[in-house]
């Protein structure tokens, strides 16, 4: 296995790989083993400890130190990060993934020389900042030539969870081998059921069968005495080890418990923080003699985590906190801040203000670098030395802010649990209540998050109506998800009857009101309310407003391009930010606006983009997003096994993040599907369970249609007076092309052929070619059932080339069947090539019709240029090109 991640490098491909086991059982062997098999590779080497853990890129900053001259290729954003992250600039941002793209792209970088091995030995003590960005790593390699291989202990008090990262099981050694290596260590002839039994004892386990010679009597190890009951297995190692720690003298063992407590590895430090106890360095012989540890060019090193671990959890709690505050007096520079912070916080039980400025400002630099892990670990160990009330439930609820940054809900959400009675204030219960809110939509329920963010926002509405509409906005998207129509009218009246001010608020509020309106079915005053937030956002002249409201109302009030436009500009800038964590909705909406306006393809590239994003991010409460447009788009394209595959994905998320929305659109896929195969009575079951006005809207063509087909009159003149309303107000071509399309298919004679001629007038206006070439197919059904073939023939061929194009399969059968019934052949269409594209490589050739280079577009995809140029070649040879320049020839929406 090892072997073979090895020989991958080598051909510039990358591979990951966690190991598990038990402690001693040869981990730490498995990765000397991959080391000395890779001796032309670069190698870099990293180590979790237990002391370290709470500093935030500690390991990282280890593992990447030989690699960092080669900091200056990155993009900015990401060289930025990724020095703010090593403290070695000043930089404050949310982006929390932007470090973890960084680290991706200096590794591919670097291994653009040579071939890359990356080996993290007790993965289990990684600081959560560095595991993080390595898990996040590990996910995206694909063709760099790169091995990244962890080693990680089971049965410890901390895990490492690394899902989507392929582990193996290490056991114990054979019989046969563990016996060679039993009497190797011993020195002297072992009698055979002695061996027998250790080997059993053990496991086979490679540590605890070296350590027991040096435990067990010649006399037990020849067979004349009996063996301890229990034998020293792996999980009694550590006991073994502080058996002979034990056998030092006292000052020897205090060095030793210092040495465990430090996490510099830095021998002048430890001996200086011993002398304050009164040790000097000579108390150190007896334990090297030991082989308990060494001390080479300046560096104290174990011989073996377990020896550390052992000392440190065999000495009492106030030897220990001695230990700490002697480290804490003698790291005094400013590069050990966090170091010295942390020191005095374990040195610490009772309240001390002092210590807890120290985890404050500790936490404040950890937050500048985005290691809001960190951040919320010093917030909440400030938080547990406090005891002051409203000051205590001021750093709880810090904690949980960053916690909540850092995607940790269900830890955000113990941190609250009991922090709201601790106060009394006004603005601090409304912060509380809005980070409730945010965490039980991430984890729990849409309809409980709505309320509590409704109840706080009322609070304080006149206290603090920017904080009230905060409240309000999440809320809203709550109940957007929940399709909760009387909660999204009750917000948009709450946030109408806040006095604000400043010139985004205003228009955040005419937002919310809309939204209200939608959900009553006002459709007059929602598209009014519109109108107000564009006019609103224009007349501040601020061009960041004016974006934000085309990219909202353009799809309802504006032209579909315009939305396009801004939206495709949105996950632009995203995507030179890194701004990763905000990416997923803005990939949702774009991708809505791909499929509505005909670029199936496009729609499909984005959405599995950000489905890989939102799980390789852990952003699990957000999956249904892309699911529900790929699920559309399969619907459109009558893939029937895909359909129910990802709407199979849809109801397996519902159980844990149940939303409604997804629901309700899962019930528009299925319509399409149905009314695309000719079944449109079980088309209208579907689509009439619809309720969301948002989908309703979206919708209505499809409703209206199944519903005529299936002689449902009543509910398609009912679908029909809410599109007519619609159209109406929002001036719309698209709706006005709907509404004239629909009235012909309800209608007979002249009235139906100046309907369905309105109705292409008004598609000449807009972009939706798959309406438009559903109003030529009903059309040329229309005028050749009417006797008409010649002049049937000339829709039925713009259909037919329109779905062909669409890959709109089922809708395309259909237009052909029609066109051989009006007496003309239809031409048989060379199947796209573009369809063996995988969406990813349809990416990547959109942006090279760009003109974006490897470079600029692995920036773009949070990938590494390696990666690029391998998908870059399988997109060559599928479509049998050589150049760049002949991707232009191909239709990659």
């Amino acid at each position: 296995m090892i072997g073979s991640l090895l020989d991958g490098a080598r051909a510039s491909r990358s591979g990951a790989l966690v190991l598990r086991g038990q402690p001693g059982v040869g981990k730490t062997a498995l990765l000397e083993d991959a080391a000395d098999r890779a001796s032309e590779a670069q190698l870099l080497r990293g180590r979790g400890v237990q002391s370290e853990s709470e500093l935030a890129f500690a390991a990282l900053h280890q593992i990447l130190r030989p690699v960092l001259p080669q900091l200056q290729r990155l993009p900015a954003p990401q060289r930025s990060a990724l020095r703010a992250a090593f403290g070695m600039e000043r930089r404050r941002s949310d982006e929390r993934f932007l470090v973890s793209v960084a680290v991706l792209t200096l590794l591919a970088d670097a291994a653009e020389q040579a071939p890359l091995v990356c080996l993290i030995d007790d993965a289990h003590w990684l600081d959560e900042a560095s595991a993080g960005a390595l898990i996040f790593v590990a996910r995206r390699l694909e063709a760099e030539g790169i091995v990244l291989m962890f080693a990680a202990r089971e049965g410890d008090i901390r895990t490492f969870d690394a899902p989507g990262v392929p582990e193996h099981y290490v056991r114990g050694l054979d019989r046969d081998a563990a016996t060679k290596l039993l009497s190797a260590g011993a020195g002297i002839e072992i009698a055979p059921d002695v061996a027998t039994r250790l080997v059993e004892g053990t496991e086979g386990n490679p540590l605890a069968l070296l350590e027991l010679p040096n435990i067990l009597r010649p006399e037990q190890l020849s067979g004349n005495e009996p063996l301890p009951v229990p034998l020293p297995t792996s999980e009694g190692l550590e006991r073994a080890f502080l058996q002979r720690v034990r056998q030092l003298a006292t000052k020897t063992q205090t060095l030793l418990l210092v040495g465990a407590v430090d996490d510099t590895g830095r021998w002048a430090t430890v001996l200086e923080a011993a002398k304050l106890l009164g040790i000097a360095a000579e108390d150190l012989d007896s334990a090297e003699r030991a082989g308990l540890l060494k001390v080479q060019e300046g560096e104290l090193e174990f011989r073996h985590p377990l020896v550390r671990s052992a000392i440190y959890q065999g000495a009492t709690t106030s030897e220990r906190q001695i230990a700490h505050r002697a480290l804490a007096k003698v790291l005094r520079d400013e590069a050990d801040a966090d170091r010295r912070a942390w020191h005095l916080a374990a040195a610490t039980v009772e309240p001390d203000e002092a210590v807890v400025r120290e985890l404050e400002e500790a936490a404040e630099r950890a937050r500048d670098r985005s290691a809001f892990e960190a951040a919320c670990a010093a917030m909440e160990r400030a938080a547990q030395l406090t005891t002051e009330s409203e000051a205590r439930a001021r750093r709880l609820s810090a904690a949980a802010e960053n916690a909540w940054q850092a995607g940790q809900f269900r830890r955000a959400a113990g941190l609250l649990r009991g922090t709201r009675p601790l106060t009394s204030k006004l603005l601090v219960r409304a912060d509380i209540d809005r980070l409730r809110g945010l965490v039980e939509l991430g984890i729990g329920s849409a309809l409980t998050a709505r309320e509590i963010l409704v109840d706080g926002a009322r609070e304080v509405a006149t206290t603090d109506p920017g904080r009230a509409l905060r409240m309000l906005i999440t809320a809203a998207n709550a109940a957007t998800w929940a399709a909760d129509s009387r909660a999204s009218v009750e917000i948009g009246r709450l946030a109408a009857q806040l006095k604000v001010r400043e010139p985004r608020q205003q228009f955040l509020v005419r937002m919310l009101s809309a939204n209200a309106r939608f959900f009553e079915g006002d459709i007059a005053k929602a598209i009014q309310c519109l109108n107000d937030a564009v006019r609103l956002a224009e007349q501040t002249a601020d061009a960041e407003l004016i974006a934000e409201a085309t990219e909202r109302a353009a799809l309802f009030i504006g032209d579909d391009e315009a939305a396009y436009r801004s939206r495709s500009q949105i996950v632009v800038e995203a995507r030179a930010a890194g701004a990763i964590g905000n990416m997923i909705d803005s990939m949702f909406r774009l991708a809505l606006v791909e499929i509505v306006t005909g670029r199936w393809t496009a729609a499909s590239a984005t959405a599995s983009e950000a489905l890989r994003l939102a799980r390789e991010t852990g952003q699990e409460q957000l999956l249904a997003l892309p699911l529900i447009c790929l699920t559309l788009v399969s619907a459109l394209r009558g893939e029937e096994q895909t359909l129910r595959t990802r709407t199979a994905e849809i109801e397996e998320m519902a159980v844990v993040h149940p939303m409604a929305y997804a629901d309700e659109a899962v019930h528009w896929a299925w319509g399409i599907f149905e009314l695309g195969g000719g079944r449109p009575e079980a088309a209208v079951a579907k689509l009439t369970k619809i309720t969301h006005p948002g989908i309703r809207v979206m919708s209505d063509l499809d409703c209206i249609e199944a519903a005529v087909l299936a002689k449902e009159e009543r509910t398609a003149r009912e679908w029909l007076r809410s599109l007519e309303t619609f159209a109406a107000n929002s001036g719309t071509p698209w709706a006005q092309a709907r509404v004239s399309h629909c009235r012909a298919l309800m209608a007979s004679g002249d009235v139906a052929d100046r309907d369905f001629t309105e109705a292409l007038a008004k598609h000449d206006q807009s972009h939706r070619p798959f309406e438009r070439a559903r109003t030529e197919l009903a059309y040329g059904v229309f005028l050749r059932r009417a006797r008409r073939r010649i002049d049937a023939r000339a829709h039925l061929r713009t259909a037919l080339d329109i779905l062909e194009g669409l890959k709109a399969t089922p809708w395309a059968e259909r237009a052909s069947i029609e066109l051989r019934a009006s007496g003309e052949s239809a031409r048989r269409r060379d199947p796209s090539t573009i369809t063996r594209l995988t969406p990813q490589e349809v990416q990547i050739a959109r942006f090279v019709t760009q003109g974006l280079s490897n470079r600029e577009i692995a920036a773009q995809l949070f990938l590494s240029p390696r990666t690029i140029d391998f998908h870059l070649r399988n997109v060559f040879a599928k479509l049998g090109i050589s150049r760049r320049t002949e991707l232009g020839r191909f239709s990659l929406d």
